[in-house]
């Protein structure tokens, strides 16, 4: 046994596992050998067997509590946290290495999501000498995972200063990189303003993002465009945040008359962050004008849902509803475009390079329920993209959008034929 922890001392894994076995065999089974069994196995990374070394020390003597405390990190490195809680809850009650147990309580605390929770106990960890510099570095992930950034950063250069030449403050030093890109993505407030020239051979309508040209006019024209976007983003403590939005957008066509267009855009957009995945609810209004005429109301909401199922794969299942008004006077009842939109989607990512870069595919469908018989339609969609980082300040970004929409009816051009009204296209 006492060659066996020389070994260990030593870093001589191999060498100590041997003394044990032989020990073991032998001897009499003690719960400090299956301990150090546990040891030897946890720095071998042997996770599994560490846990039946720990279990049996556990068996001999249910009250050992430096097993306790080696089991309970070794089921968090086994990522069962569940079963962790109330070993680690039971030494902090009989007041066992309160700072590693607080510590332990923090990483079981994370690993179920509860920040709040894991940033507690990383507080209480920090009192302890031994366990501060970890202990700041976990809090500082915790503040991250709850939006709180700029705590975030004090408290991993809180952690750095503890022990600059630490293995901890190595990570830290290279986090606070990460760290800092989200400040300046989490500005609350964002302005963006743009103007655009294009050229457009066959100049159409399509208010709402609808897949159907509304009008087309079949001539073509340049377009000078401008654009302003602003953006207020609430970000309070925990999982969930508010994005609201107001955009305006405005387009001339010098060489074809009546498709000058003026758009304002109005939306919120709730989400909810869980373990695994995110909820968001965008919610917005668009009032458009078409030569200074009021030509297009519309409301629209997708409630979309992404579960990261593993590290590089992640699913999205999401759903669709447009409200839309036309309001430009009608000649034919069924060609009253107003009506309801419905649909939902689903799809798949692959995602890479830490995250910065996907493969998405994902398929809908949509039913435009309009008032007017002629605008009925049913829309089956694919798209197949990809974003890849080139740099941190350059991507590509590649897509591919099919749409098939048949019309639900026959085309109805009010013309009279033979007294009959109804001449079908």
């Amino acid at each position: 046994m006492q060659q066996a922890a020389k070994e260990i001392q030593q870093e001589n894994y191999d060498e100590a596992l041997a003394h044990l076995s032989e020990a073991w065999q032998k001897g009499t089974h003690t719960p400090e050998k299956a301990l150090l069994f546990g040891q030897v196995y946890r720095q071998m990374l042997d996770y599994p067997k560490a846990k039946e070394y720990l279990q049996e020390a556990l068996r001999l003597k249910a009250d050992f509590r430096p097993a306790q405390l080696m089991l309970a990190d070794t089921l968090l490195a086994l990522n069962q946290p569940k079963e962790a809680r109330p070993i680690l809850q039971n030494l902090l009650a009989a007041g066992y290495e309160p700072g590693q147990t607080a510590f332990l309580m923090g990483l079981a605390a994370t690993k179920d999501g509860q920040y709040s929770e894991a940033l507690d106990y990383f507080r209480k960890a920090e009192t302890d000498p031994k366990m501060a510099q970890e202990a700041k570095f976990q809090a500082s992930l915790a503040l991250a995972a709850l939006n709180r950034v700029k705590e975030a950063k004090q408290a991993m250069e809180e952690s750095i200063a503890l022990n600059p030449q630490s293995q901890t403050a190595d990570f830290a030093k290279r986090y606070m990189g990460v760290l800092s890109q989200r400040t300046d993505a989490l500005r609350p407030f964002r302005i963006t303003v743009s103007s655009g020239f294009d050229y457009d051979s066959n100049v159409t309508l399509s208010p709402g993002g609808g897949t159907e040209a509304t009008t087309v006019s079949g001539k073509a024209s340049a377009v000078f465009s401008q654009t302003a976007l602003l953006e207020y983003t609430v970000l309070p403590a925990g999982p969930f945040s508010l994005l609201t939005q107001y955009s305006y957008y405005q387009n001339f066509h010098p060489a074809v008359t009546g498709y000058d267009q003026m758009t304002h855009f109005m939306g919120l957009t709730p989400t909810y962050a869980f373990k695994n995945g995110r909820f968001w609810l965008p919610l917005s209004y668009t009032y458009m004008d078409l030569q200074s005429d009021k030509y297009y109301t519309g409301f629209l909401v997708t409630p979309t849902y992404l579960h990261q199922i593993t590290e590089k794969v992640g699913l999205e299942v999401g759903a669709r509803y447009n409200n839309q008004r036309f309001w430009t006077p009608l000649f034919l009842n069924q060609d009253n475009r107003s009506g309801n939109l419905w649909g939902g989607n689903v799809g798949m990512y692959y995602f890479f390079k830490k995250q910065t870069g996907f493969v998405q595919a994902r398929v809908g469908y949509w039913n435009n329920n309009t008032q007017g018989d002629n605008w009925d339609s049913n829309s089956y969609n694919l798209l197949l993209s990809l974003l890849w980082p080139i740099s941190d300040k350059l991507k590509y970004s590649m897509f591919l959008d099919l749409t098939l929409q048949p019309f639900s009816n026959t085309w109805f051009n009010g013309e009279v034929i033979g007294n009959v009204q109804g001449n079908a296209l």
